[in-house]
């Protein structure tokens, strides 16, 4: 039974459990001070929120009565004595019986996630990471202020940029669209795009290179995108090396998104399904709208601070996976993806926009939902890798499936050879395909015949020379079957 009003997760049992603390729950001693219990604030408001129990110790019930009402109360201002600016918090007490029989309190401190980075007195950053509090890096904490929109990256000057450097047509194309006709500059200037510097020179900053340079990695390494196509459904390395396609595409994103949109469009295929009318129609791989929002999300909203690291568009037989580097922006968090709008980079959010293209994240993410449910396909999976990229994976169905892997077949079997093969034979080139290993204990459950049998199948494929054994021997019991590739 929940002892809490405002976290229904928080039991007596949970309190005291071997392995409560997590991203969202701290325990803490009666005896801690003020200034130490504000550092732990701080990090759960720079983070998602969580909660603090201040009462128990090594997992017994202390309590909070023999520390006195002074110091009770200066634990619950910690949130705004000794963190700047406040955070914001609710607190209550718990009647609890200690081990010894006596009646005593526990002060639950719920902490709110903010939309702002909090310091303490110090000028110390905090950040709740798992089951710690961890003081951050001048580094960390420029990404977090960044990540929380306080500090923008879009807005950093480059003076080595010119307006030489730019490309024409992108900036025409632009003025075009927003019926501009006078001085680029000045309209690069009006949308925060540039500023002027003491001396009235115009200094061009990041979101105007990203977005019109000719060459944006001379100033900016990583402002590229890689596609990469695989043959199979992961990624093999050494010499299974898996790799059928590797293309980088640089240039200001305007054109980037041209020329990503026709490599991924050429290497998606379309299949035959019969329609609402009983018709045949014409169904592409995945709905346009998904994986072009994608990329553009991830242009849009990527975090270009952050150094050594491009946006990929990784293709699979039955998945594409678009990854951006930089965590989800501002109080956008998996949870409310689909609810809460936010721009990382407001000013190029605004010129795609006005290119017809971008809408606020989250606008869209609504409508990649919308079209993959259309199409009768799993939802998107947005996921955050080791809490630093944000990863779009949108799967393919069943039937696309199959074609990839019947494709396959063929690149490996001649179709005489393929007709010529027993239903079983075709399914162990299928499995193995799938599942890069194939023990005969494997294929003798999914074809639902004895060891023997299967065996005997997978050794005539070895005897075809399309599937070979790996094992040190023909009695070993790691013994399994691949493709000859």
């Amino acid at each position: 039974m929940s002892i809490s009003k405002f976290n229904p997760r928080l039991t007596l049992e949970f309190l005291q459990a071997l392995k409560s603390e997590d991203q969202y729950f701290d325990r803490k001693t009666a005896k801690i001070e003020a200034p130490k219990l504000a550092d732990c604030i701080i990090g759960f408001a720079n983070a998602d929120g969580g909660t603090i129990v201040v009462g128990i110790r090594d997992r017994k019930i202390e309590g909070i009565n023999n520390v006195g009402a002074d110091k009770i109360n200066s634990l619950i201002q910690a949130s705004i004595d000794f963190c700047h600016p406040m955070v914001r918090i609710n607190h209550e007490f718990v009647d609890v019986i200690k081990e010894n029989g006596e009646k005593d309190q526990l002060l639950l401190i719920h902490v709110e996630q903010s939309e702002r980075v909090h310091k303490n007195r110090r000028d110390e950053v905090f950040l709740r990471v798992g089951d710690e509090t961890r003081k951050l890096s001048h580094e960390e904490r420029l990404q977090l202020e960044y990540d929380k929109g306080e500090r923008e990256f879009e807005i950093v000057e480059i003076s080595e940029c010119t307006i030489d450097d730019l490309d024409n047509e992108v900036l025409q194309n632009w003025a075009s669209n927003v019926g501009f006709s006078g001085n680029i500059e000045k309209l690069l200037l009006a949308r925060g795009l540039a500023t002027n510097d003491n001396g009235g020179k115009l200094m061009l900053r990041v979101a105007a290179i990203l977005l019109f340079a000719k060459e944006p990695t001379r100033f900016l390494p990583n402002a590229r995108v890689r596609f990469i196509r695989f043959d199979g459904a992961s990624i093999e390395s050494g010499i299974r090396m898996n790799i059928t396609k590797l293309e980088t595409i640089e240039g200001p994103i305007p054109k980037i998104i041209e020329k990503t949109k026709i490599i991924v469009s050429n290497h998606l295929r379309d299949f035959m399904a019969l329609g609402p009318h009983g018709r045949f129609i014409t169904v592409p791989e995945y709905p346009e709208f998904a994986w072009q929002e994608g990329l553009i999300n991830a242009l849009t909203h990527r975090a270009y601070n952050i150094q050594g690291s491009d946006i990929q568009i990784r293709m699979f037989d039955d998945k594409l996976e678009i990854e951006s580097p930089g965590k989800l922006p501002g109080l956008v968090r998996l949870t409310n993806i689909k609810d809460v709008r936010y721009s990382r980079n407001p000013r190029i959010a605004r010129v795609l926009n006005e290119f017809g293209w971008v809408r606020e994240f989250g606008e869209g993410v609504n409508r990649i939902f919308e079209e993959m449910k259309l199409f009768n396909l799993d939802d998107p999976i947005y996921e955050e890798p080791y809490n630093v990229y944000v990863k779009l994976t949108l799967k393919n169905n069943i039937v696309m499936r199959r074609i990839r892997r019947e494709a396959k077949m063929s690149s490996l079997v001649s179709p005489e050879s393929w007709e010529a093969l027993t239903p079983e034979q075709r399914k162990a080139l299928e499995l193995a395909y799938i599942r890069q290993k194939l023990t005969t204990k494997e294929f003798a459950e999914c074809i639902g015949r004895s060891r023997n049998t299967a065996k005997k199948i997978l050794e005539s494929l070895c005897d075809k020379q399309l599937l070979k054994r790996v094992g040190t021997s023909n009695r070993d019991p790691n013994l399994y079957y691949e493709l000859i590739m």
